[in-house]
């Protein structure tokens, strides 16, 4: 029997991309609020495991364990021991806490960390190791913001975007949350065949297939919720099963790179999820392409690539423009002037930050 139990739980997403974090949650029939980095929402163990399974652009989702006013570390200590900790400890085990503190008479945020560890530990009973990173295991967030503390626990583990393709990966790969996410904003109807001209190791073509194929992002990874003591293994195998049940034929997907190594690692990655996508060694084809597309693609920008980065954006719009008869497109530019470049009429639709870098993504 499913455990009745309503969790206060926050799918953290990357700023900027909340909204289409809320309209995934709706697509699943789960109800929430957008606030700055990600969207609250509540439910029991079904909408846990069902969010952890099924979104694609959040980083993780955190169970809100404890909130409470606090402006002593004896008095933290104090309250943070009468939470039942060992549901999601039931064993010893490394635990990574991470603390950030805003505003509040205690601002030392290693102390916290500290003294909630300890809080932890008096209830318990035992002690919990120290892990170096927080994807092991069930990590701990605390946040102390004008004296609230509030404590949550990730019952994710290892980020969301770690689907567990990328066997092989490129220089500056996208994350695939990420490009999950410029999809989704991108308009794209999930029929029309998709094409990416700078596919890179084939995040955003199998990110598109994926989603074409209603393939659930999580359905082949684990989850540190998983060995939490009120796991329950038949709710979960059961939500799988039904979101396995609704996989369907994916659409036509094209990817295309300069680089051997790229498409090398494109075609081993495609093959984990048995992906069916046309990779080929190319840069701006003309032959083998659908007369009707959808361009969805990350051009090379930035420090980590040198390139004359305003001439690549000015032959791909020349390229949209030959190649297609009909052709909707979404890109990434690090700001307007780039845009410009392509000669494409566009309008921004998104902007968020990729590798400490602010972007906008804009569809034509």
């Amino acid at each position: 029997m499913e455990n009745k139990t309503v969790f206060n739980l926050f799918a953290v997403s990357q700023p900027g991309i909340e909204e289409i974090t809320l309209s995934e949650l709706g697509s699943v029939g789960i109800e929430g609020k957008v606030v700055p980095g990600g969207v609250e929402f509540k439910g029991g163990l079904k909408e846990l495991y069902l969010a952890n399974l099924s979104l694609r652009t959040a980083n993780r989702i955190l169970l809100r364990v404890a909130s409470f006013k606090v402006k002593t570390f004896p008095d933290l200590v104090r309250k943070v021991s009468r939470y039942p900790w060992a549901i999601y400890f039931p064993y010893s085990q490394n635990v990574k806490v991470r603390a950030t503190c805003k505003k509040s008479k205690l601002y030392h945020s290693e102390a916290v960390a500290e003294r909630v560890l300890r809080g932890i530990h008096s209830r318990l009973r035992y002690k919990l190791g120290e892990a170096k990173f927080e994807d092991e295991g069930t990590s701990i967030i605390v946040r102390l913001e004008n004296d609230i503390c509030t404590i949550s626990v990730n019952s994710s583990g290892k980020p969301l975007h770690k689907r567990g393709y990328r066997v092989m990966e490129t220089e500056a790969p996208l994350r695939e949350n990420l490009a999950s996410a410029i999809i989704l904003a991108s308009g794209w109807d999930k029929k029309t065949p998709l094409v990416d001209p700078f596919c890179g190791s084939g995040t955003i073509p199998i990110e598109a297939a994926m989603i074409s194929a209603n393939i659930p992002p999580g359905i082949r990874r684990d989850f540190a919720f998983m060995d939490w003591k009120n796991f329950d293994k038949k709710l979960f195998e059961s939500i799988k099963k039904e979101l396995e049940s609704g996989i369907i034929s994916q659409t036509s997907v094209y990817g295309f790179d300069i680089s051997d190594e790229a498409i090398d690692a494109s075609m081993e990655n495609a093959a984990y999820f048995n992906l069916k996508i046309n990779f080929e060694k190319s840069s701006f084809p003309f032959q083998g392409l659908p007369e009707i597309a959808y361009v969805v693609t990350n051009p090379p920008y930035g420090k980590r690539i040198i390139t004359d980065t305003v001439g690549v954006y000015r032959d791909f719009g020349k390229w949209i423009k030959k190649a297609f008869p009909a052709v909707k497109a979404a890109f990434l530019a690090p700001d307007k002037s780039f845009a410009k470049a392509t000669g494409l009429r566009c309008k921004e639709v998104l902007n968020f930050s990729n590798g400490g870098i602010k972007v906008r993504l804009y569809s034509s």
